[in-house]
């Protein structure tokens, strides 16, 4: 990872305000709270969990990986946190970065039940946006969503997303292969 890149990152949009930094062991406690207090409002957008995705070991092996990403340049895990109190709420990543031809890297985030609707997740996105573009360079970022979760579609539009077009069966959700909608965001977008 080049040392200039900086991987603490602030966001604003309406209603919400975050701090985005790599997660910590120190985070397990919540994250885990957070994770099993909204597992009935995550499970229809994201992959099933097995039965050790909540343990410390399963956690300790996602931040071993989580580092190497981070010092290759693959991707970079963020966990969101409500900057009033500094809560941890949710996470936002960029993974499966490309630094061949393509300059890519695709979009990721969830936040907790409770913090829904209230403008974290987009100050989270538009954060991640802008250190994509202004700390890695990068000249498109994608997200893949299911059609009928209108909340990250708006959430999308809203800070400059284009709808694409629909993957077919793109991920498995919940059990079962789904389509998806694919949005893309390029450096020269106008911002949102």
């Amino acid at each position: 990872m080049s040392a200039n890149i900086h991987t603490e990152l602030y966001g604003q949009a309406p209603g919400g305000s975050v701090h985005l930094r790599h997660p910590r062991w120190a985070d397990y406690e919540d994250w885990v709270t957070l994770r099993r207090e909204s597992r009935d409002f995550l499970s229809p957008w994201e992959p099933s969990w097995d039965e050790n995705h909540l343990t410390r070991p399963s956690y300790r092996a996602r931040l071993s990986r989580f580092k190497k990403m981070v010092a290759s340049g693959e991707g970079y895990p963020f966990h969101i946190f409500r900057a009033s109190d500094n809560r941890l709420i949710g996470a936002c990543n960029i993974m499966q970065l490309r630094r061949t031809v393509a300059q890519s890297a695709q979009l990721g985030y969830w936040v907790g039940e409770r913090y829904a609707r209230q403008g974290f997740a987009r100050a989270a996105v538009r954060a991640s946006v802008q250190f994509c573009f202004d700390e890695l360079g990068l000249h498109r970022i994608e997200a893949a969503v299911r059609p009928e979760n209108v909340p990250s579609i708006s959430l999308l539009e809203a800070v400059g997303f284009s709808y694409e077009g629909v993957a077919r069966e793109y991920l498995k959700i919940d059990g079962a292969w789904r389509d998806h909608a694919i949005y893309a965001r390029l450096v020269s977008d106008p911002f949102a």
